[in-house]
């Protein structure tokens, strides 16, 4: 790299400290600063995702990437969620290439998803919450962006091992699940499944009884409803994921 290029370089980033956007973030109920989307944040999305099932979860973990490259205030994974993510990828979705989105089913004005996702109340939703059948218990709660990256990535590497496509279905479904659960009580012991391997993780989860998994299933189910509430108008649901940015 020639001095001149390093010298604009550095320019480039000086300008784009000036245009830094303010975005909502739920888990903080306010607007923070963050760097304006590149072309190149652009194009790494469009050109690293697989064609495979990993590729929802790859776009999330790219997305988390970006998010910790601008924010402007330091702000840590840790103290972020799914619902931060989504108004972080539809405000970069709005000023990078417009607010309308166009489907089969119809047209959504992201201004108005933005407003739904500022004005809704995430007191409860947030909080951990305690899941019990007789003898055994979870805490359960939405995951921090750091944790979500850490469980895609080690799915990811699972699932390219797996041909068949039911088997990385059901992959994906468990992962997912497993994502919610922060510990476990049976009687007087208790596990703490943040420090446990992906595979001890699994092994855990996966011998669960089935009536225990759907009261965590129902938690998580209301979690994603919500999700599907707040983007969507007028019965049209957007789709978060890479297509956004194409």
């Amino acid at each position: 790299m020639s001095e001149e290029q390093k010298l604009f370089l550095e320019k480039l980033k000086e300008l784009n400290k000036k245009k830094s956007i303010n975005i909502f973030l739920p888990s903080f109920g306010k607007k923070e600063k963050f760097l304006p989307f590149t072309l190149k944040q652009q194009k790494t999305i469009l050109g690293k995702l697989p064609t495979d099932s990993t590729g929802i979860i790859m776009f999330h973990n790219i997305f988390n990437e970006i998010i910790q490259e601008n924010t402007e205030n330091r702000i840590s994974l840790h103290e972020l969620n799914l619902f931060d993510r989504i108004s972080i990828i539809l405000h970069y979705r709005a000023s990078s290439l417009g607010n309308v989105i166009e489907s089969d089913t119809g047209k959504i004005n992201l201004n108005d998803v933005l407003k739904k996702l500022s004005d809704y109340d995430y007191k409860k939703i947030f909080e951990e919450i305690t899941v019990s059948l007789k003898d055994i218990s979870a805490t359960v709660c939405i995951p921090n962006l750091v944790y979500d990256s850490k469980v895609n990535k080690e799915m990811a590497k699972k699932i390219k091992n797996i041909t068949s496509p039911q088997e990385a279905v059901s992959e994906l479904f468990t992962s997912e699940i497993l994502k919610y659960i922060k510990s476990i009580s049976i009687f007087d012991s208790n596990i703490n499944l943040y420090d446990l391997n992906y595979v001890e993780k699994l092994d855990v989860i996966e011998n669960l009884p089935g009536t225990f998994v759907k009261k965590i299933f129902d938690f998580i189910q209301k979690i994603k409803e919500l999700e599907n509430e707040l983007t969507s108008i007028d019965g049209i649901k957007l789709d978060i994921s890479n297509d956004l940015f194409a």
